[in-house]
């Protein structure tokens, strides 16, 4: 109470202090980036770029299948023999053709059994043996329509389960490591 019944004096204040208007830091910006979203960014443009090549790759490779089902499906009177070109036509390009190449008639159906699943095995034999068998026969008579529809069912099969062919994950090691191999050779 004494304190703020003293008279106040008119001292001169020596120290002053100047009072500056007030600024407004600048801005914080979104820029530069964190290199964590630098980093995100480029993981996510390569996973694309990785994904849109495979599915080009898997697009390429299953084109002939592809071919060779809509050729089939587009005339499904095809003779017997005009389907087994067609069968032939499409394994040589997922096979080799020089082993093709020298393949005919029952030889031929069991390369292409051998190519299939074993699920689908017994189906394919059982639908393509007739038309097979009168390929190389004396066409005395015109092939049944049953047999035309058989084989015709038998190469939609085989189109659609052999094609593109699947490499087991042992045939890859091996093929890796006789390159591997080849390399070391030289």
């Amino acid at each position: 109470a004494s304190v703020a019944n003293a008279p106040m004096t008119s001292a001169p204040m020596t120290n002053t202090i100047e009072l500056n208007d007030i600024h407004i830091p600048e801005p914080i910006t979104n820029y530069p980036i964190a290199y964590g979203w630098w980093l995100l960014s480029a993981i996510t443009l390569i996973v694309i770029v990785f994904l849109f090549i495979k599915s080009r790759q898997k697009a390429k490779l299953k084109r002939h299948q592809q071919q060779a089902i809509k050729q089939l499906k587009n005339s499904p009177n095809m003779s017997n023999t005009d389907v087994i070109a067609l069968l032939k036509w499409a394994a040589i390009h997922y096979f080799s053709r020089v082993q093709l190449a020298k393949l005919f008639g029952e030889q031929f159906q069991q390369f292409l059994i051998e190519k299939l699943t074993e699920k689908h095995q017994k189906e394919f034999k059982q639908l393509s043996t007739p038309a097979f068998s009168e390929q190389y026969q004396a066409q005395t008579n015109k092939p049944s329509a049953k047999t035309n529809q058989e084989l015709y069912q038998a190469a939609i099969l085989w189109l659609t389960h052999a094609l593109p062919p699947k490499t087991p994950k042992t045939q890859k090691i091996k093929t890796s490591t006789a390159k591997e191999q080849q390399g070391a050779n030289r």
